[in-house]
């Protein structure tokens, strides 16, 4: 549980506006936390309601010190209430039953502190029945309870419950500050750095980057392009690729994404090798490798693959099919190589 602003990296505008309403005692009863993933929104909605319910609140941040500071960080606050979705079969879910028991605990008065805190987190998932059943609560909010729902898709909320919260949007995370995080997660910096590159904002993105699929998606971007370089692309590295990528793209739409920005990188790479920059090269891992393909391919190829592979990694935004995409980047690319 986190209790201090503090320990909440960027979104200084966000942390401003958010003390100055708990300084001058204008927090409204139902707030919306919005966002993408892995950026902090959740730490920020814990840091709001501890100080809420603080005892002794300094310039709208939380004491760390009274007996509700001391209870929440001890997850024992009678207070503060966290509703979350339900996993089964698969699915995560908020559901009516997770709400009902919910408005149960608010029923009563408050006990250790003045007021009662609620964080419903990835409220996009209540389903209807929740949703409606939460609606009924926050039009009529008792004085003592306050409400800040978190979520990362305010189409998948219903209007009625945006229309009765005060928004607060937060923006993705820089790299330096992601890289800054990683590092204090015990990622090299290195790695953190290339990792930041490729996280659209996002720390959680980052740290799936370096999970073992991320990592071998790395590697595949590397041996494509070294296939490029060394021995042209035949049609059957056209099909086969198209088959493994397109697979994985059908699976799981923001991995194929995550690899054409290793490949992008790696061109990114080769560009930086071949002006004979001391700009530091992302792939670090694998330096050895990325020093070996310098110079095979002219400085004007390098630009037009990779212009073709933003042009491709953007096409994911629609509808498309995987691996019909794929093997038509692919062709694109043999007959870049061969012209």
């Amino acid at each position: 549980m986190n209790i201090s602003w503090n320990n909440i990296t960027g979104h200084k505008s966000n942390i401003e506006r958010l003390t100055t309403l708990c300084r001058e005692d204008m927090v409204p009863h139902s707030m919306l936390f919005c966002g993408i993933d892995g950026i902090g929104k959740k730490l920020a909605a814990q840091a709001m309601a501890a100080t809420l319910l603080c005892h002794n609140p300094v310039e709208g941040a939380a004491c760390g010190e009274c007996p509700s500071c001391r209870a929440l960080l001890a997850g024992t606050h009678p207070d503060f209430f966290t509703v979350e979705p339900e996993r089964k079969k698969g699915n995560a879910n908020i559901v009516i039953d997770s709400i009902r028991e919910m408005q149960g605990k608010i029923a009563r008065v408050p006990i250790m502190s003045k007021v009662q805190a609620v964080i419903i987190d990835d409220a996009q998932t209540m389903n209807e029945a929740a949703a409606n059943s939460l609606l009924k609560t926050i039009e009529e909010p008792g004085g003592q309870v306050y409400f800040i729902l978190v979520t990362n898709s305010l189409m998948a909320l219903l209007d009625t419950i945006i229309s009765r919260c005060m928004r607060e949007e937060f923006a993705g995370l820089s790299s330096e500050d992601i890289s800054t995080v990683l590092v204090q997660q015990g990622v090299a910096e290195y790695q953190a750095n290339y990792l930041a590159a490729f996280a659209d904002g996002s720390v959680r993105h980052a740290m799936l980057l370096n999970d073992e699929e991320g990592i071998a998606l790395q590697k595949s971007a590397v041996e494509f392009f070294e296939a490029c370089v060394n021995h042209g692309l035949d049609m059957e590295k056209v099909w086969s690729e198209g088959s493994r990528l397109g697979a994985m793209g059908k699976e799981n739409k923001a991995r194929l994404k995550q690899w054409f920005s290793f490949l992008s990188m790696v061109i990114r790479d080769q560009l930086v090798l071949y002006s004979g920059s001391e700009v530091s090269l992302y792939n670090q891992t694998d330096i050895a490798r990325i020093n070996q393909l310098a110079g095979q391919l002219s400085q004007n190829r390098l630009i037009a693959m990779l212009k073709l592979v933003r042009e491709y990694q953007g096409r994911l935004r629609y509808n498309i099919v995987p691996q019909l995409m794929v093997e038509s980047f692919i062709i694109k690319v043999k007959d870049l190589l061969e012209d």
